[in-house]
């Protein structure tokens, strides 16, 4: 079992902080075995599911069921929600529970959905939990790492290798970050799970949730969205091709990005004139399903670093975030991390090219970026330059992957 590397926070969410911990991401990606692992660990309290009938039917004849359970007072009694969500009164009810038994209980929600941004509900719960993303496995949380924005700091300067990333490296790559698929580590499995799993996310969860009725043509457009990886999205392209409307295209992808099918960067502009200033990248993440080998390996880094500016952010260790860079000229660099809005590092994914980019350099020197990583699909290349007083790495996916979280 893979110990997930977000326990420790939501554990410090309701241990520490005495809020709820609301964990949500991608279907399938180990939410409910997360939970349940604390929730064993901590000794008592009980797992709610909506999904099951015999569940909404206790919460609706007694909604505060949990506070009868056998208890002792002196230890932590956890109560876990699952997909609360579906539940049309949920934000009420949490608010209602949280005022009531924040002092006696303490609580995780967890859900398919962006829990923060489901519309369903009245009552506003600011104040009342913090947010934490379970996201598809990485190189660096399947060897134990930690989200650690010092530590990523020191490796841009050293970059140590982590023991055993390319074996790992290489069947994230075959079977996505996905827990179920990847331990069984079987491509048939893999490409079995993957049609289940897109129906339900599509038919089930999407469709209940928005009230869809082209349901069908939501399903083209996941189908052509895999084919659009690493070029700046034109939603006027993809309306015409899939035959909806710019707005209902446009409320589409804001669909898809709230269940965790893509997520998307934005471009940078600053400091830069000519720069692309409105048309955003799209991502999946499941990059397995991405049919092209360059765009599936840039899609594979571009995840592992969305995650971890996403961890760094929501455990309030960094200002960091995430963007790519392409001007009139159609020059580019696909990603630059920037921490309080400085450009740290700029990355470049090639798949087998060992000399560094041209447009690499160049954005590094206008941007006076301190660093600048070209990541390559192959093992054993760790190269270290420096120009104008700025470092330049040539290195292995892996190593560099590795060492976030």
């Amino acid at each position: 079992m893979i110990e997930r590397n977000i326990r420790s926070e939501a554990e410090n969410i309701i241990g520490n902080y005495k809020k709820m911990a609301f964990i949500s991401g991608p279907r399938q990606v180990g939410k409910t075995t997360l939970a349940k692992k604390i929730l064993k660990e901590t000794g008592q309290g009980i797992y709610f599911n909506w999904d099951i009938i015999t569940d909404q039917k206790k919460l609706i004849k007694d909604p505060y069921f949990f506070e009868k359970e056998n208890r002792e007072t002196k230890k932590i009694f956890l109560a876990v929600f699952d997909e609360i969500h579906k539940y049309s009164k949920w934000k009420n009810y949490l608010k209602g529970v949280y005022d009531s038994y924040a002092g006696e209980f303490a609580f995780i929600v967890t859900g398919s959905g962006r829990l923060d941004l489901f519309k369903k509900g009245g009552d506003s719960l600011l104040g009342r939990y913090f947010s934490l993303p379970l996201f598809p496995l990485t190189v660096g949380e399947i060897l134990g790492g930690i989200p650690d924005w010092n530590a990523f700091k020191q490796m841009l300067a050293d970059m140590p290798e982590p023991s055993g990333s390319r074996k790992v490296y290489e069947s994230l790559i075959r079977l996505s970050g996905f827990p179920e698929p990847f331990l069984r580590d079987s491509e048939r499995f893999y490409r079995m799970w993957f049609q289940e799993r897109k129906t339900l996310l599509i038919r089930e969860d999407i469709r209940n949730a928005y009230a869809i009725r082209e349901i069908s043509n939501m399903e083209v457009l996941s189908n052509i969205l895999p084919e659009r990886i690493g070029s700046p999205l034109s939603i006027n392209s993809l309306r015409e091709d899939v035959g909806v409307s710019f707005d209902t295209l446009k409320a589409w992808l804001l669909t898809l990005s709230q269940f965790y099918y893509i997520f998307k960067i934005s471009p940078f502009s600053k400091s830069i004139s000519r720069a692309l200033k409105k048309e955003s990248k799209i991502y999946l993440y499941d990059w397995v399903e991405v049919p092209d080998e360059s765009f599936r390996f840039e899609n594979l880094a571009a995840f592992h670093i969305y995650k971890a500016v996403n961890l760094w952010r929501v455990m309030g260790q960094a200002r960091a975030d995430l963007f790519y860079l392409r001007d009139k000229e159609k020059r580019e660099v696909d990603f630059i991390l920037t921490e309080n809005n400085k450009p740290l590092v700029l990355i470049e994914c090639k798949l087998n090219e060992e000399d560094f980019s041209g447009n690499l350099l160049s954005f590094q020197n206008k941007l006076e970026a301190p660093f600048a990583v070209q990541l390559v699909n192959k093992r054993g290349i760790c190269r270290k330059t420096s120009r104008n007083g700025f470092i330049q790495w040539m290195v292995s996916a892996e190593r560099f992957l590795g060492a976030l979280p």
